[in-house]
């Protein structure tokens, strides 16, 4: 049996005898692993060190030729029950927000027993429904035949000869008639009776109003004799994204987060994408309030340009909310990282104020955020706000620097300390951890 070794992200993997990697040939065999299973570029989620290896951006089971690695998301095993419980919740809901369109499956690991990741999922996908379903239902038009008290249709011969025997007075009909019962809808039927009994009350709620909507529709025997009546060449694209939530259900690869202690079938997550997706969305279902138009991964800008009139060094900031008169009003950048409350700068690296602050520059904006997730026992239910100040070029910026609470029961209050950035671009600042608490009024 191949040796586990476990460790959270960001965590560093020493080379050597008696220490976490034994030898050099471990090290290889994680980065030649990780470029077979995930095809993604090992550079992007591994730090190579003189005699270490730090895996970053990514939670998950990665197993290769000489041991299986288990990296937990940052601040995990530093966490009581419950708050890893609330973690697992927070990354959950991340990742059904995400539509898991940033993971993928992989092997056996230690994830919460709570069963959130399926409340998150399902949440995501009865929501999905219901506004599919106010959008455009799916029917068909389909041959109907019945004995009838009065005719309907066409009388159907001979049987309506064996039927006056039969029952007299009765008519048997045929008719051509729109039905519900097409195995689109049979699908998403079978995903929320299969699911229903694995989610909480709340849940359960839900999804049996979904189900009273599909009341007409048949339960599917079998959902894969199911997928090749699909007629997806004729559905909206949010009917798509319904039966691809519906395939990863059905086949079990529903997402799973290294938070808990149940080993099941976990997947490996990319924390850093999701973080960045998930603010994105929130930011977009945020900013019209504000009179804003939100953009996320916005291309086109460049730094420099060659001799040619062609740009170089492009920037692309992770969102860009734009006011009503084309004006860029706030640039958000996410960071999954962790910062250290104990030091003046709270370990915010050079790198990513340079950033932010060349973003503020070249598009003419002052007020810039760096975002960074906050799991910290401290203010991991609150969050943690602080604005910096500089002048570059003659010019005032403030860098406003919030940690995103992914220790809090729900994510409502993410989303309330992100609609009062952008509402009121600030937040009273926490000078000091203990004050954190007054984010929240």
């Amino acid at each position: 049996m191949k040796r586990l070794l476990r460790c959270e992200e960001w965590s560093k993997l020493r080379v050597g005898p008696g220490l976490e990697l034994e030898s050099l040939e471990e090290l290889t065999s994680i980065v030649a692993g990780w470029k077979y299973s995930t095809g993604e570029d090992p550079d992007a989620y591994f730090d190579i060190l003189p005699g270490a290896l730090v895996p970053k951006f990514w939670t998950g089971t990665l197993e290769t030729e000489l041991l299986v690695l288990e990296v937990a998301p940052i601040g995990a095993k530093q966490l009581e029950p419950e708050l890893r419980s609330n973690l697992d919740g927070s990354l959950s809901a991340m990742l059904a927000t995400a539509l898991s369109a940033q993971s993928m499956t992989a092997g056996l690991a230690s994830i919460s027993a709570d069963g959130s990741r399926h409340d998150a999922l399902m949440e995501m996908f009865c929501d999905e429904l219901q506004l599919a379903r106010r959008r455009q239902v799916i029917r068909r038009y389909a041959s109907t035949s019945d004995s009838l008290p009065s005719p309907r249709g066409r009388i159907s011969f001979p049987g309506q000869c064996y039927e006056s025997i039969r029952r007299p007075g009765r008519f048997a009909s045929a008719w051509v008639a729109l039905t519900e019962d097409v195995p689109e809808n049979r699908i998403f039927k079978e995903v929320l009776l299969r699911y229903r009994p694995r989610c909480s009350a709340r849940i359960r709620g839900r999804i049996d109003l979904c189900l009273s909507e599909l009341d007409s529709v048949d339960a599917s025997g079998d959902h894969r004799l199911e997928w090749a009546k699909v007629r997806a060449d004729r559905l909206p694209p949010i009917y798509h994204s319904l039966l691809r939530q519906s395939k990863a259900l059905l086949d079990e690869e529903g997402a799973g987060v290294f938070a808990g202690d149940k080993l099941a079938t976990a997947e490996i997550v990319f924390t850093s994408r999701l973080f960045e997706q998930f603010v994105a969305k929130e930011l977009s279902w945020i900013s019209p309030a504000a009179g804003l138009v939100s953009k996320a991964q916005d291309r086109g800008t460049f730094t420099c340009s060659r001799g040619d009139g062609k740009g170089v060094f492009e920037l692309i900031p992770d969102v860009r909310l734009i006011d009503d008169r084309g004006k860029t009003a706030l640039i958000v950048d996410t960071k999954w990282k962790s910062l250290d409350m104990r030091k003046r700068h709270l370990g915010i690296s050079r790198e990513d104020i340079y950033q932010v602050l060349t973003y503020g520059s070249r598009f003419n904006c002052a007020d810039v955020v760096l975002l960074y997730p906050d799991v910290t026992n401290e203010t991991g239910k609150t969050g943690y706000y602080q604005k910096f100040e500089s002048i570059l070029g003659a010019r005032k910026y403030s860098v406003h620097v919030l940690k995103i609470p992914l220790l809090a029961p729900t994510l409502m209050v993410a989303r309330d300390l992100l609609r009062k950035l952008i509402t009121e671009k600030g937040l009273p600042v926490t000078n000091s951890i203990a004050q954190a608490s007054a984010l929240i009024t």
